[in-house]
């Protein structure tokens, strides 16, 4: 399962390898080798197939009706003591604070690390004290004799038993694939493998017990720069299925997009590509109504804060309502009776009917070309042209990669479809060009021209040169610490 999220990195980071997972039956060997023989000439995008009863399944996602009457109460219990790993990150306290108020839990928060007197942490855990019952270990939480103990000595000063786990802690490191190591990736499976199975132990002999899992979208669909993390986070999906089919828990595995400048998201560099993924960003406060809302439908397996309308997210099957409508123009010279009812099919495969409009006067660009953007409501007018001549050879740069007609300096690269390709492509001109050594990094973090053109600009205008900018975001990725979620 691990591997999962990692596979599903390796083509967003590596466009010229091609990589799939094929979970096969346990068959005859005849039948297994001609299920990869078909897939080894399969040329479809698909990375994670399975083989069942002589189908092709593939991995998908859908749509929970979360307007719906709740299914059921919420698995939370009046007084019940609960563990939360990492509970003083931003969601743990929106979680710890709503199980003392609504339910006076009694409640052992761990982390990595002793509370320093002075940090925003020690502030958090005061909060919460006068909320109610509350105590802070620092353990490792990799360890199960250390937990054992905390717990232990615990449950005989309360006089309750352990109710339930609720598994926020994590670490997320950026960084490509190549250039990993088998300590990063180490550092970054532990909490969320070893964690998570160490964590298990505790609770996995209570008949009634709760196990909640906070984990990422990047597990299930992969992610630039954050393949490991994204390895984790598939492990500790899987392990909640594990849960749910091999031990009494009631166990519950919601998957988040990217958190709003809480936790680990935190200065995270690559907020505008995940953006265009389709990644909402989440506040603590919307994330514990959707925690809630998950619960009371009783939805084991959630993928929270993705945006629908995103090409990344339909692929996998998310259909969202049709908020777009596909429309072709033709001017006066054309008779629409010679027009047919086209249906036109998207990438995905799904219909969409066209509606048509004439016009008078069909409008052109300067080049002889149609203005799209005239057609499409004034969007010509909203676009910031080039103002000065290194925005205009960035915006040609663009322009030309992208196969676009026209790119205003405030266009960001990513929703206008760019991908870990076409951003090679684009780094590279810009070296050519600019005689600069641009790091790849730069275009995740500044995505349009304007704030390209700004980290180019020569140090006597007040902004540091290309060369002491990398160098200050090198400092700044090595000073980077594992913080709780």
């Amino acid at each position: 399962s691990t591997v999962l999220g990692l596979l599903k990195t390796i083509p967003q980071e590596m466009p010229w390898l091609s990589c799939r997972h094929i979970d096969l039956p346990i068959a005859d060997v005849e039948v297994n080798s001609s299920y990869i023989w078909q897939e080894l000439w399969d040329v479809s995008p698909d990375l994670e197939i399975a083989y069942r009863e002589g189908k092709r399944l593939v991995s998908g996602i859908e749509t929970v009706d979360m307007t719906s009457a709740p299914q059921q109460e919420l698995p939370f219990k009046q007084g019940g003591m609960y563990l939360l790993s990492g509970g003083l990150g931003g969601i743990g306290r929106e979680v710890a604070k709503y199980l003392l108020e609504h339910y006076q839990a009694r409640l052992i928060l761990v982390g990595r690390t002793p509370l320093d007197e002075v940090s925003d942490k020690i502030r958090a855990y005061q909060q919460l004290q006068q909320l109610g019952t509350v105590t802070y270990q620092p353990v490792d939480i990799c360890n199960l004799e250390q937990l054992q103990s905390v717990v232990s000595e615990v449950i005989s000063e309360w006089g309750v038993k352990l109710d339930g786990v609720i598994h926020l802690a994590g670490v997320l490191h950026e960084q490509l694939l190549l250039a990993e190591t088998e300590e990063t990736v180490a550092k970054v499976l532990r909490p969320k493998v070893l964690g998570t199975w160490a964590l298990h132990q505790l609770l996995k002999d209570n008949e009634d017990g709760l196990f909640i899992h906070f984990a990422s979208v990047n597990g299930f669909f992969g992610g630039m720069s954050v393949g490991a993390y994204a390895a984790a986070n598939s492990f500790q999906t899987a392990f909640c299925n594990y849960q749910k089919t091999h031990s009494c828990l009631e166990s519950y595995c919601l998957a988040w997009s990217m958190w709003d400048e809480v936790g680990m998201s935190r200065g995270y560099q690559m907020k505008e590509l995940t953006r265009a993924k389709g990644y909402y960003g989440i506040s603590p406060l919307q994330g514990m109504y959707s925690l809630l809302a998950g619960l009371s439908h009783g939805e084991n397996n959630l993928l929270v804060g993705l945006d629908g309308s995103k090409a990344m997210i339909q692929a996998y099957g998310e259909k969202c309502e049709n908020l777009q409508q596909l429309t072709g123009y033709f001017s006066a010279a054309t008779s629409k009776v010679k027009l047919p009812e086209w249906l036109v099919y998207d990438r995905f495969g799904s219909p969409s009917h066209c509606q048509w409009e004439q016009l008078e006067v069909m409008p052109i660009t300067e080049t002889g070309e149609v203005d799209r953007d005239q057609l499409m409501g004034g969007g010509v007018g909203e676009r910031t042209q080039p103002r000065n001549e290194t925005e205009r050879q960035l915006a040609a740069i663009f322009q030309e990669v992208l196969g676009v007609s026209s790119v205003g300096i405030h266009d960001n690269f990513f929703e206008l479809r760019g991908d870990s390709l076409k951003m090679t492509q684009v780094v590279s001109r810009v070296r050519e060009t600019f005689n600069e050594e641009l790091a790849l990094s730069w275009l995740f973090e500044s995505p349009t021209v304007a704030k390209l053109s700004d980290r180019l600009a020569p140090t006597g205008n007040g902004s540091l040169s290309l060369a002491q900018q990398l160098q200050t975001a090198s400092k700044n990725q090595e000073n980077r610490e594992e913080i709780e979620l």
